[in-house]
Protein backbone atom coordinates (compact mmCIF):
# COMPACT_ATOMS: atom_id res chain seq x y z
CA UNK A 1 0.00 0.00 0.00
CA UNK A 2 2.14 2.61 -1.47
CA UNK A 3 1.08 5.72 -0.16
CA UNK A 4 -0.09 5.10 3.14
CA UNK A 5 3.15 4.47 4.93
CA UNK A 6 4.85 6.92 2.10
CA UNK A 7 5.80 9.48 5.04
CA UNK A 8 6.89 6.99 7.30
CA UNK A 9 8.92 4.93 4.89
CA UNK A 10 10.55 7.58 3.46
CA UNK A 11 11.66 9.21 6.80
CA UNK A 12 13.00 6.17 8.17
CA UNK A 13 14.68 5.29 5.22
CA UNK A 14 16.78 8.72 4.83
CA UNK A 15 14.20 10.72 2.31
CA UNK A 16 12.22 13.40 3.09
CA UNK A 17 8.29 13.92 2.84
CA UNK A 18 7.69 14.40 -0.65
CA UNK A 19 11.17 12.86 -2.20
CA UNK A 20 10.42 9.97 -4.76
CA UNK A 21 11.78 7.41 -3.61
CA UNK A 22 10.76 2.93 -4.36
CA UNK A 23 8.14 2.03 -1.75
CA UNK A 24 9.23 -0.98 0.08
CA UNK A 25 7.51 -2.70 2.77
CA UNK A 26 8.67 -2.38 6.62
CA UNK A 27 10.84 -5.37 7.34
CA UNK A 28 8.90 -8.87 8.19
CA UNK A 29 8.63 -9.05 12.34
CA UNK A 30 8.91 -5.15 12.68
CA UNK A 31 5.44 -4.80 14.05
CA UNK A 32 2.86 -4.16 14.92
CA UNK A 33 2.90 -0.85 12.97
CA UNK A 34 -0.26 1.42 12.99
CA UNK A 35 -2.19 1.42 9.44
CA UNK A 36 -4.86 3.62 10.70
CA UNK A 37 -7.50 1.16 8.80
CA UNK A 38 -11.11 1.50 8.83
CA UNK A 39 -11.28 -1.72 10.67
CA UNK A 40 -8.67 -1.25 13.55
CA UNK A 41 -5.49 -3.48 13.71
CA UNK A 42 -3.17 -4.62 16.40
CA UNK A 43 -0.94 -1.43 16.01
CA UNK A 44 -4.23 0.99 16.39
CA UNK A 45 -5.93 2.35 18.77
CA UNK A 46 -9.30 -0.18 19.07
CA UNK A 47 -8.20 -3.15 18.07
CA UNK A 48 -10.90 -5.86 18.84
CA UNK A 49 -7.99 -9.00 20.07
CA UNK A 50 -11.05 -11.03 20.15
CA UNK A 51 -12.08 -10.90 16.80
CA UNK A 52 -8.65 -10.97 15.28
CA UNK A 53 -8.39 -14.46 17.04
CA UNK A 54 -11.87 -15.42 15.34
CA UNK A 55 -10.17 -13.82 12.14
CA UNK A 56 -7.12 -16.55 12.75
CA UNK A 57 -9.61 -19.53 12.97
CA UNK A 58 -11.39 -18.43 9.92
CA UNK A 59 -7.96 -18.28 8.07
CA UNK A 60 -6.80 -22.02 9.26
CA UNK A 61 -10.24 -23.77 8.48
CA UNK A 62 -9.87 -21.70 5.07
CA UNK A 63 -6.72 -22.35 4.25
CA UNK A 64 -6.16 -25.79 5.82
CA UNK A 65 -9.45 -27.27 4.10
CA UNK A 66 -11.75 -24.56 2.14
CA UNK A 67 -8.73 -23.62 -0.48
CA UNK A 68 -7.03 -27.27 -0.08
CA UNK A 69 -8.52 -28.37 -3.88
CA UNK A 70 -8.24 -25.52 -6.22
CA UNK A 71 -6.10 -22.69 -3.91
CA UNK A 72 -9.88 -20.67 -4.11
CA UNK A 73 -12.96 -20.79 -1.98
CA UNK A 74 -15.07 -24.08 -1.98
CA UNK A 75 -17.64 -25.75 0.16
CA UNK A 76 -17.02 -28.97 1.48
CA UNK A 77 -19.09 -31.79 2.36
CA UNK A 78 -18.19 -34.56 4.81
CA UNK A 79 -17.33 -37.85 3.01
CA UNK A 80 -19.80 -40.38 3.89
CA UNK A 81 -17.43 -42.66 5.36
CA UNK A 82 -16.44 -39.62 8.19
CA UNK A 83 -17.34 -40.44 11.79
CA UNK A 84 -18.08 -38.17 14.28
CA UNK A 85 -14.81 -38.42 15.50
CA UNK A 86 -13.34 -36.57 12.68
CA UNK A 87 -15.36 -34.34 12.31
CA UNK A 88 -14.40 -33.10 15.78
CA UNK A 89 -10.75 -33.52 14.63
CA UNK A 90 -11.82 -30.55 12.38
CA UNK A 91 -13.66 -28.57 15.18
CA UNK A 92 -10.31 -29.10 16.92
CA UNK A 93 -8.02 -27.79 14.21
CA UNK A 94 -10.09 -24.37 14.12
CA UNK A 95 -9.25 -23.84 17.71
CA UNK A 96 -6.27 -25.62 19.17
CA UNK A 97 -4.55 -25.80 15.70
CA UNK A 98 -0.80 -24.42 15.04
CA UNK A 99 -0.49 -22.70 11.58
CA UNK A 100 -2.44 -23.84 8.60
CA UNK A 101 -1.75 -27.47 7.56
CA UNK A 102 -4.40 -29.65 8.68
CA UNK A 103 -2.62 -33.04 7.63
CA UNK A 104 0.14 -31.39 9.97
CA UNK A 105 -2.20 -31.12 12.75
CA UNK A 106 -4.76 -34.51 12.52
CA UNK A 107 -2.26 -36.85 10.49
CA UNK A 108 -5.14 -36.91 7.93
CA UNK A 109 -5.07 -35.58 4.01
CA UNK A 110 -8.09 -33.56 3.82
CA UNK A 111 -9.93 -35.61 0.76
CA UNK A 112 -9.87 -38.11 2.89
CA UNK A 113 -12.64 -36.95 4.77
CA UNK A 114 -14.05 -34.29 2.52
CA UNK A 115 -15.49 -34.56 -0.97
CA UNK A 116 -14.97 -30.93 -2.59
CA UNK A 117 -17.02 -28.25 -4.50
CA UNK A 118 -16.29 -26.25 -7.00
CA UNK A 119 -14.63 -23.03 -7.14
CA UNK A 120 -17.36 -20.65 -8.47
CA UNK A 121 -16.17 -16.53 -9.49
CA UNK A 122 -18.76 -14.70 -7.00
CA UNK A 123 -17.35 -16.38 -3.78
CA UNK A 124 -13.67 -17.63 -5.06
CA UNK A 125 -13.03 -13.83 -5.76
CA UNK A 126 -14.63 -12.41 -3.06
CA UNK A 127 -11.92 -15.45 -1.42
CA UNK A 128 -9.02 -14.20 -3.23
CA UNK A 129 -9.60 -10.56 -2.79
CA UNK A 130 -9.31 -11.23 0.96
CA UNK A 131 -6.58 -13.23 0.56
CA UNK A 132 -5.14 -10.09 -1.06
CA UNK A 133 -6.29 -7.67 1.32
CA UNK A 134 -5.04 -9.86 3.85
CA UNK A 135 -1.38 -10.18 3.02
CA UNK A 136 -1.37 -6.62 2.31
CA UNK A 137 -2.22 -6.10 6.21
CA UNK A 138 0.39 -8.47 7.48
CA UNK A 139 2.59 -7.15 5.08
CA UNK A 140 2.58 -3.65 5.65
CA UNK A 141 2.00 -4.10 9.82
CA UNK A 142 4.97 -5.62 10.09
CA UNK A 143 3.91 -8.91 11.39
CA UNK A 144 5.99 -12.24 11.58
CA UNK A 145 8.10 -13.49 8.58
CA UNK A 146 6.41 -16.54 8.92
CA UNK A 147 2.79 -14.94 8.83
CA UNK A 148 3.70 -12.95 5.53
CA UNK A 149 5.57 -15.72 3.58
CA UNK A 150 2.40 -17.83 4.45
CA UNK A 151 0.14 -15.18 2.99
CA UNK A 152 2.08 -14.69 0.14
CA UNK A 153 2.31 -18.15 -0.91
CA UNK A 154 -1.66 -18.67 -0.25
CA UNK A 155 -2.09 -15.32 -2.63
CA UNK A 156 -0.16 -16.64 -5.20
CA UNK A 157 -1.68 -20.06 -5.49
CA UNK A 158 -4.81 -17.92 -5.60
CA UNK A 159 -3.59 -16.13 -8.28
CA UNK A 160 -3.08 -19.56 -10.23
CA UNK A 161 -6.96 -20.72 -9.84
CA UNK A 162 -8.03 -17.43 -10.98
CA UNK A 163 -5.36 -17.55 -13.79
CA UNK A 164 -6.98 -21.30 -14.72
CA UNK A 165 -10.52 -19.56 -14.25
CA UNK A 166 -9.47 -17.26 -17.05
CA UNK A 167 -8.33 -19.48 -19.43
CA UNK A 168 -9.11 -23.38 -19.11
CA UNK A 169 -11.62 -22.62 -21.96
CA UNK A 170 -9.52 -21.48 -24.55
CA UNK A 171 -10.60 -18.21 -25.39
CA UNK A 172 -8.82 -14.95 -24.43
CA UNK A 173 -11.29 -12.69 -22.75
CA UNK A 174 -13.80 -15.24 -21.69
CA UNK A 175 -13.96 -16.95 -17.86
CA UNK A 176 -15.28 -19.76 -16.52
CA UNK A 177 -18.20 -19.70 -14.28
CA UNK A 178 -16.77 -22.48 -11.91
CA UNK A 179 -13.70 -24.95 -11.89
CA UNK A 180 -13.50 -27.96 -9.75
CA UNK A 181 -10.23 -30.24 -9.71
CA UNK A 182 -11.03 -33.95 -11.07
CA UNK A 183 -8.53 -35.66 -9.35
CA UNK A 184 -9.54 -35.17 -5.78
CA UNK A 185 -13.09 -36.64 -4.47
CA UNK A 186 -15.66 -34.28 -6.04
CA UNK A 187 -18.92 -33.22 -5.61
CA UNK A 188 -19.69 -34.90 -9.63
CA UNK A 189 -21.07 -33.04 -12.27
CA UNK A 190 -21.53 -35.96 -14.55
CA UNK A 191 -20.38 -36.13 -18.24
CA UNK A 192 -18.86 -32.86 -19.56
CA UNK A 193 -20.32 -31.74 -22.93
CA UNK A 194 -18.24 -30.90 -25.83
CA UNK A 195 -18.50 -26.71 -27.32
CA UNK A 196 -19.50 -28.01 -30.67
CA UNK A 197 -21.22 -31.03 -32.15
CA UNK A 198 -20.52 -32.75 -35.89
CA UNK A 199 -22.15 -30.24 -37.53
CA UNK A 200 -20.38 -27.34 -35.58
CA UNK A 201 -23.48 -26.51 -33.41
CA UNK A 202 -23.19 -25.13 -29.99
CA UNK A 203 -23.99 -27.29 -27.36
CA UNK A 204 -26.43 -27.62 -25.93
CA UNK A 205 -28.53 -26.43 -28.97
CA UNK A 206 -30.18 -24.28 -26.14
CA UNK A 207 -28.20 -22.27 -23.76
CA UNK A 208 -28.23 -22.73 -20.60
CA UNK A 209 -27.11 -21.24 -17.07
CA UNK A 210 -23.98 -23.73 -16.96
CA UNK A 211 -22.59 -26.75 -18.58
CA UNK A 212 -20.30 -28.83 -17.68
CA UNK A 213 -17.05 -28.86 -20.21
CA UNK A 214 -13.58 -30.66 -20.40
CA UNK A 215 -10.62 -28.16 -20.66
CA UNK A 216 -9.90 -26.38 -24.18
CA UNK A 217 -6.21 -25.34 -22.74
CA UNK A 218 -3.63 -28.76 -22.40
CA UNK A 219 -2.21 -26.81 -19.32
CA UNK A 220 -5.16 -28.01 -17.40
CA UNK A 221 -5.44 -31.92 -17.71
CA UNK A 222 -6.80 -32.59 -14.09
CA UNK A 223 -9.88 -29.93 -13.63
CA UNK A 224 -12.97 -29.27 -15.26
CA UNK A 225 -14.70 -25.94 -15.71
CA UNK A 226 -18.57 -24.83 -16.51
CA UNK A 227 -19.64 -22.26 -18.59
CA UNK A 228 -22.43 -19.34 -18.71
CA UNK A 229 -20.67 -16.97 -16.37
CA UNK A 230 -23.26 -14.94 -15.02
CA UNK A 231 -23.03 -11.30 -14.06
CA UNK A 232 -22.70 -12.02 -10.39
CA UNK A 233 -19.82 -14.53 -11.12
CA UNK A 234 -18.18 -12.13 -13.38
CA UNK A 235 -18.05 -9.59 -10.43
CA UNK A 236 -16.63 -11.97 -8.38
CA UNK A 237 -13.24 -12.55 -10.10
CA UNK A 238 -13.51 -8.65 -11.28
CA UNK A 239 -13.25 -8.39 -7.58
CA UNK A 240 -10.46 -10.65 -7.42
CA UNK A 241 -8.12 -8.75 -10.37
CA UNK A 242 -8.65 -5.47 -8.51
CA UNK A 243 -7.79 -6.32 -5.08
CA UNK A 244 -4.74 -8.32 -5.71
CA UNK A 245 -3.61 -5.64 -8.04
CA UNK A 246 -4.08 -3.18 -5.48
CA UNK A 247 -1.53 -5.03 -3.31
CA UNK A 248 0.97 -6.51 -5.35
CA UNK A 249 1.52 -3.82 -8.05
CA UNK A 250 4.83 -3.08 -6.08
CA UNK A 251 5.64 -5.86 -4.55
CA UNK A 252 8.74 -7.21 -5.88
CA UNK A 253 8.10 -10.63 -4.12
CA UNK A 254 5.69 -11.37 -6.82
CA UNK A 255 6.80 -13.44 -9.35
CA UNK A 256 7.01 -11.08 -12.58
CA UNK A 257 5.40 -13.47 -15.20
CA UNK A 258 2.23 -14.10 -12.60
CA UNK A 259 1.69 -9.96 -12.31
CA UNK A 260 1.85 -10.28 -16.15
CA UNK A 261 -0.63 -12.45 -16.37
CA UNK A 262 -2.62 -11.22 -14.26
CA UNK A 263 -2.72 -7.88 -16.64
CA UNK A 264 -2.76 -9.68 -19.35
CA UNK A 265 -6.18 -11.55 -18.39
CA UNK A 266 -8.00 -8.84 -17.25
CA UNK A 267 -7.23 -6.85 -20.31
CA UNK A 268 -8.92 -9.56 -22.29
CA UNK A 269 -11.60 -9.82 -20.18
CA UNK A 270 -12.22 -6.00 -20.04
CA UNK A 271 -11.95 -5.85 -24.02
CA UNK A 272 -14.59 -8.94 -24.06
CA UNK A 273 -16.91 -6.86 -22.62
CA UNK A 274 -15.93 -3.94 -25.37
CA UNK A 275 -16.73 -5.22 -27.87
CA UNK A 276 -20.16 -4.18 -29.80
CA UNK A 277 -21.54 -8.11 -29.85
CA UNK A 278 -24.17 -9.34 -32.65
CA UNK A 279 -27.29 -7.42 -30.48
CA UNK A 280 -25.90 -4.24 -31.19
CA UNK A 281 -24.40 -4.26 -27.53
CA UNK A 282 -21.42 -3.81 -26.08
CA UNK A 283 -21.55 -5.28 -21.70
CA UNK A 284 -22.32 -8.51 -23.00
CA UNK A 285 -20.40 -11.52 -21.40
CA UNK A 286 -19.72 -13.65 -24.17
CA UNK A 287 -18.80 -17.30 -23.61
CA UNK A 288 -16.62 -19.62 -25.69
CA UNK A 289 -18.72 -21.29 -27.79
CA UNK A 290 -19.53 -17.79 -29.84
CA UNK A 291 -22.64 -16.88 -28.03
CA UNK A 292 -23.29 -14.88 -24.96
CA UNK A 293 -23.81 -16.25 -21.76
CA UNK A 294 -27.36 -17.06 -20.41
CA UNK A 295 -26.85 -14.27 -18.08
CA UNK A 296 -25.02 -11.79 -19.86
CA UNK A 297 -26.41 -8.48 -19.73
CA UNK A 298 -24.25 -5.43 -18.40
CA UNK A 299 -25.51 -2.98 -20.99
CA UNK A 300 -27.43 0.13 -19.40
CA UNK A 301 -30.41 -0.56 -21.97
CA UNK A 302 -31.14 -4.08 -20.67
CA UNK A 303 -33.58 -5.64 -18.07
CA UNK A 304 -32.74 -8.71 -17.11
CA UNK A 305 -32.01 -10.65 -20.26
CA UNK A 306 -33.57 -8.33 -22.23
CA UNK A 307 -32.86 -4.91 -24.54
CA UNK A 308 -35.60 -2.30 -24.18
CA UNK A 309 -34.49 0.07 -26.98
CA UNK A 310 -37.23 2.90 -24.99
CA UNK A 311 -36.11 2.96 -21.85
CA UNK A 312 -37.39 5.75 -19.79
CA UNK A 313 -34.88 5.34 -17.53
CA UNK A 314 -31.84 3.65 -18.08
CA UNK A 315 -30.59 0.76 -15.76
CA UNK A 316 -28.81 2.30 -12.72
CA UNK A 317 -28.23 -1.32 -11.78
CA UNK A 318 -26.69 -2.53 -14.77
CA UNK A 319 -24.20 0.57 -14.85
CA UNK A 320 -22.79 0.14 -11.45
CA UNK A 321 -22.21 -3.61 -11.84
CA UNK A 322 -20.63 -2.38 -15.21
CA UNK A 323 -18.59 0.65 -13.18
CA UNK A 324 -17.43 -2.03 -11.17
CA UNK A 325 -16.53 -4.54 -13.29
CA UNK A 326 -14.64 -2.82 -15.99
CA UNK A 327 -12.97 -0.23 -13.35
CA UNK A 328 -11.57 -3.27 -11.74
CA UNK A 329 -9.93 -4.61 -14.85
CA UNK A 330 -9.13 -1.53 -16.07
CA UNK A 331 -7.29 -0.72 -12.84
CA UNK A 332 -5.65 -4.05 -12.90
CA UNK A 333 -4.57 -3.92 -16.40
CA UNK A 334 -3.39 -0.42 -16.97
CA UNK A 335 -4.14 -0.56 -20.47
CA UNK A 336 -4.78 2.40 -22.44
CA UNK A 337 -7.17 1.18 -24.62
CA UNK A 338 -9.89 -0.32 -21.89
CA UNK A 339 -8.93 3.21 -19.59
CA UNK A 340 -10.08 5.07 -22.43
CA UNK A 341 -13.10 2.98 -22.73
CA UNK A 342 -14.14 2.99 -19.34
CA UNK A 343 -13.68 6.81 -18.59
CA UNK A 344 -14.15 8.39 -22.21
CA UNK A 345 -17.53 6.10 -22.58
CA UNK A 346 -18.64 5.06 -20.01
CA UNK A 347 -18.26 7.72 -17.57
CA UNK A 348 -18.04 10.95 -20.00
CA UNK A 349 -20.26 10.10 -22.89
CA UNK A 350 -22.88 7.09 -21.67
CA UNK A 351 -22.60 9.01 -18.31
CA UNK A 352 -23.02 5.71 -16.37
CA UNK A 353 -22.70 7.01 -12.79
CA UNK A 354 -25.56 9.55 -13.41
CA UNK A 355 -27.09 6.50 -14.55
CA UNK A 356 -26.38 4.99 -11.31
CA UNK A 357 -27.71 7.31 -9.28
CA UNK A 358 -30.82 7.78 -11.17
CA UNK A 359 -32.14 4.78 -10.24
CA UNK A 360 -30.94 1.18 -10.00
CA UNK A 361 -34.03 -0.96 -11.25
CA UNK A 362 -34.63 -3.79 -9.18
CA UNK A 363 -32.53 -3.46 -6.16
CA UNK A 364 -33.68 -1.60 -3.38
CA UNK A 365 -37.47 -2.63 -3.48
CA UNK A 366 -38.67 -3.15 0.12
CA UNK A 367 -40.09 -6.77 0.85
CA UNK A 368 -39.57 -7.76 -2.76
CA UNK A 369 -36.02 -7.26 -2.83
CA UNK A 370 -33.31 -9.46 -4.08
CA UNK A 371 -30.97 -10.06 -2.06
CA UNK A 372 -28.73 -11.28 -4.68
CA UNK A 373 -29.19 -8.23 -6.14
CA UNK A 374 -28.14 -6.11 -3.24
CA UNK A 375 -25.03 -8.54 -2.81
CA UNK A 376 -24.04 -7.44 -6.15
CA UNK A 377 -24.63 -3.48 -6.08
CA UNK A 378 -22.86 -2.95 -2.91
CA UNK A 379 -19.86 -4.89 -4.41
CA UNK A 380 -19.64 -3.41 -7.27
CA UNK A 381 -20.24 0.04 -5.69
CA UNK A 382 -17.00 -0.55 -3.30
CA UNK A 383 -15.37 -1.68 -6.47
CA UNK A 384 -16.30 1.28 -8.29
CA UNK A 385 -15.41 3.83 -5.88
CA UNK A 386 -11.97 1.88 -5.12
CA UNK A 387 -10.99 0.94 -8.57
CA UNK A 388 -12.51 3.51 -10.80
CA UNK A 389 -10.25 6.64 -9.82
CA UNK A 390 -12.31 9.46 -12.13
CA UNK A 391 -13.41 12.38 -10.56
CA UNK A 392 -16.31 13.38 -12.77
CA UNK A 393 -18.08 9.72 -11.42
CA UNK A 394 -17.31 10.32 -7.85
CA UNK A 395 -20.01 12.41 -6.44
CA UNK A 396 -22.54 10.28 -8.86
CA UNK A 397 -21.73 7.41 -7.23
CA UNK A 398 -21.23 8.33 -3.61
CA UNK A 399 -24.97 9.75 -4.33
CA UNK A 400 -26.12 6.63 -5.39
CA UNK A 401 -24.73 4.82 -2.74
CA UNK A 402 -26.55 7.10 -0.11
CA UNK A 403 -29.99 7.48 -1.83
CA UNK A 404 -30.43 4.34 -3.85
CA UNK A 405 -29.04 1.81 -1.97
CA UNK A 406 -27.94 2.61 1.96
CA UNK A 407 -31.64 4.25 1.94
CA UNK A 408 -33.59 5.29 -0.52
CA UNK A 409 -36.28 7.86 0.23
CA UNK A 410 -39.27 6.70 -2.13
CA UNK A 411 -39.70 2.58 -0.77
CA UNK A 412 -40.19 4.02 3.11
CA UNK A 413 -38.08 3.74 5.95
CA UNK A 414 -38.45 -0.41 6.48
CA UNK A 415 -36.26 -3.18 5.05
CA UNK A 416 -33.06 -0.48 4.27
CA UNK A 417 -29.79 -2.15 3.89
CA UNK A 418 -28.45 0.96 6.86
CA UNK A 419 -30.88 -1.50 9.61
CA UNK A 420 -30.26 -4.89 7.71
CA UNK A 421 -26.67 -5.64 9.75
CA UNK A 422 -24.96 -7.04 6.53
CA UNK A 423 -21.51 -6.24 7.11
CA UNK A 424 -20.52 -6.07 3.79
CA UNK A 425 -23.15 -3.16 3.12
CA UNK A 426 -22.19 -1.15 6.39
CA UNK A 427 -18.19 -1.42 5.37
CA UNK A 428 -18.87 -0.61 2.24
CA UNK A 429 -20.87 2.96 2.97
CA UNK A 430 -18.40 3.45 5.38
CA UNK A 431 -15.56 3.44 3.30
CA UNK A 432 -17.47 4.93 0.15
CA UNK A 433 -18.24 8.26 2.84
CA UNK A 434 -14.81 8.03 3.71
CA UNK A 435 -13.67 9.27 -0.07
CA UNK A 436 -10.99 5.94 0.29
CA UNK A 437 -9.19 4.54 -2.73
CA UNK A 438 -7.05 2.35 -4.10
CA UNK A 439 -3.99 4.09 -2.32
CA UNK A 440 -5.49 6.99 -1.32
CA UNK A 441 -6.54 6.75 2.80
CA UNK A 442 -10.20 8.60 3.23
CA UNK A 443 -11.71 10.83 6.18
CA UNK A 444 -13.29 8.60 9.15
CA UNK A 445 -16.91 9.57 9.03
CA UNK A 446 -18.81 6.30 9.82
CA UNK A 447 -17.39 5.62 13.09
CA UNK A 448 -20.50 4.22 14.26
CA UNK A 449 -21.47 1.73 11.02
CA UNK A 450 -18.40 0.41 11.23
CA UNK A 451 -18.56 -0.46 14.89
CA UNK A 452 -21.80 -1.93 13.77
CA UNK A 453 -20.20 -3.80 11.35
CA UNK A 454 -18.00 -5.49 13.67
CA UNK A 455 -21.24 -5.98 15.68
CA UNK A 456 -22.33 -8.53 12.90
CA UNK A 457 -18.88 -10.07 12.56
CA UNK A 458 -18.64 -11.08 15.93
CA UNK A 459 -22.44 -12.75 16.06
CA UNK A 460 -21.19 -14.64 12.82
CA UNK A 461 -20.69 -18.31 13.95
CA UNK A 462 -17.41 -19.38 14.82
CA UNK A 463 -15.26 -21.40 12.93
CA UNK A 464 -15.53 -23.98 11.53
CA UNK A 465 -19.12 -23.02 10.05
CA UNK A 466 -21.42 -26.29 9.57
CA UNK A 467 -24.52 -26.15 7.75
CA UNK A 468 -26.57 -26.33 10.70
CA UNK A 469 -30.10 -26.47 10.65
CA UNK A 470 -31.53 -23.16 12.81
CA UNK A 471 -35.32 -22.88 13.77
CA UNK A 472 -36.34 -19.81 15.44
CA UNK A 473 -39.94 -19.70 14.81
CA UNK A 474 -41.63 -23.03 15.27
CA UNK A 475 -45.06 -23.90 13.44
CA UNK A 476 -46.94 -22.57 15.93
CA UNK A 477 -45.48 -19.25 16.18
CA UNK A 478 -45.67 -19.15 12.68
CA UNK A 479 -49.35 -19.52 12.15
CA UNK A 480 -49.51 -16.77 15.27
CA UNK A 481 -47.25 -14.18 13.66
CA UNK A 482 -45.40 -14.09 16.83
CA UNK A 483 -42.20 -15.52 17.40
CA UNK A 484 -39.57 -15.83 19.97
CA UNK A 485 -36.26 -16.08 18.08
CA UNK A 486 -33.59 -18.93 19.96
CA UNK A 487 -32.08 -15.64 21.84
CA UNK A 488 -35.15 -14.52 23.20
CA UNK A 489 -35.99 -11.86 20.81
CA UNK A 490 -39.58 -10.76 19.73
CA UNK A 491 -40.19 -10.70 16.18
CA UNK A 492 -43.45 -10.45 13.63
CA UNK A 493 -43.60 -12.73 10.88
CA UNK A 494 -45.03 -11.77 7.88
CA UNK A 495 -46.02 -14.83 6.60
CA UNK A 496 -44.85 -16.21 3.06
CA UNK A 497 -44.74 -13.03 1.66
CA UNK A 498 -40.28 -13.08 0.59
CA UNK A 499 -39.48 -12.36 -3.35
CA UNK A 500 -40.14 -15.97 -4.78
CA UNK A 501 -41.59 -17.49 -1.40
CA UNK A 502 -40.38 -17.91 1.70
CA UNK A 503 -41.35 -16.81 5.56
CA UNK A 504 -39.99 -13.61 6.26
CA UNK A 505 -40.15 -11.64 9.44
CA UNK A 506 -40.87 -7.47 10.41
CA UNK A 507 -37.53 -7.32 12.38
CA UNK A 508 -33.90 -8.14 11.20
CA UNK A 509 -32.93 -11.51 12.40
CA UNK A 510 -29.56 -11.40 14.63
CA UNK A 511 -26.54 -12.71 12.84
CA UNK A 512 -26.06 -14.88 16.12
CA UNK A 513 -29.25 -16.81 15.61
CA UNK A 514 -29.62 -16.34 11.69
CA UNK A 515 -29.77 -19.54 9.56
CA UNK A 516 -26.45 -20.72 8.08
CA UNK A 517 -25.52 -19.53 4.80
CA UNK A 518 -22.39 -20.03 2.72
CA UNK A 519 -22.38 -16.25 1.85
CA UNK A 520 -24.35 -14.26 4.20
CA UNK A 521 -24.30 -10.87 2.19
CA UNK A 522 -26.58 -12.11 0.03
CA UNK A 523 -28.99 -13.88 2.15
CA UNK A 524 -32.13 -12.65 3.39
CA UNK A 525 -31.88 -11.19 6.64
CA UNK A 526 -35.31 -11.39 7.34
CA UNK A 527 -36.02 -15.40 7.06
CA UNK A 528 -35.88 -16.58 10.66
CA UNK A 529 -35.67 -20.82 9.44
CA UNK A 530 -33.45 -22.53 7.46
CA UNK A 531 -32.07 -25.94 6.91
CA UNK A 532 -29.04 -28.08 7.01
CA UNK A 533 -27.80 -31.49 7.43
CA UNK A 534 -25.08 -30.26 9.63
CA UNK A 535 -22.12 -31.84 7.48
CA UNK A 536 -21.43 -29.47 4.72
CA UNK A 537 -18.66 -27.17 5.67
CA UNK A 538 -18.62 -23.25 5.22
CA UNK A 539 -15.27 -21.37 3.80
CA UNK A 540 -16.67 -18.14 5.33
CA UNK A 541 -15.60 -16.32 2.70
CA UNK A 542 -18.45 -13.76 3.34
CA UNK A 543 -16.99 -13.01 7.11
CA UNK A 544 -13.14 -12.85 5.87
CA UNK A 545 -14.11 -10.71 2.72
CA UNK A 546 -15.33 -7.81 5.04
CA UNK A 547 -13.27 -8.32 7.84
CA UNK A 548 -9.67 -7.91 5.52
CA UNK A 549 -11.37 -5.50 3.50
CA UNK A 550 -12.05 -3.01 6.62
CA UNK A 551 -8.71 -4.10 7.89
CA UNK A 552 -7.19 -2.91 4.69
CA UNK A 553 -9.03 0.30 3.95
CA UNK A 554 -6.52 3.27 4.99
CA UNK A 555 -8.16 6.36 6.86
CA UNK A 556 -6.61 9.62 7.97
CA UNK A 557 -7.57 10.38 11.67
Amino acid sequence: MRRFLACTTLVLTGFGCGEEAKWTAPPCGSGPLALSSLVPGPGDSGHDVELAAKAFRYDRIYFGLSSYSTGMSADLSLAETASAAEKAMVESFAENGVGYDFLAFSGKKPEELFVFNKSTGLYSGAGIAADAYRYGVLRDSGSSCAEIEHARGALERAMDGLSVAARIDGVAGVTARSVIRTDLPNTGHGEVTPLFDELGRALPLEKNNGTWRAPEAPEYPNWIWEDSISRDMLLGWAFAYGAVWEVIKDDDTFDAAKKSRLQEDARDTARALMKVQASGYDLEIPDADGRPTFHAYLNENAIDRLYVEDLSAKNGFHAVMSLGIVGSLAFAAEDAEVNGFVHENLVSTRLLPKIASDDMLAVNMGIQSNFSNFNMAFTAMLMAQRYLNDAAADGFLLDALERELWTKPEVGNERQPKDMHQSLFDLTYAAGRSGAKANAAGRSLESAVVEGALGTLREYPDAPVWDLPVENCDAEELASKSCVLVDGTQVTVLGDVARNGGVVTKEIIPMRVRPRSNYHWRSDPYKPNGDGGGRSLYPAVDWRMAYWFGRWVRENS
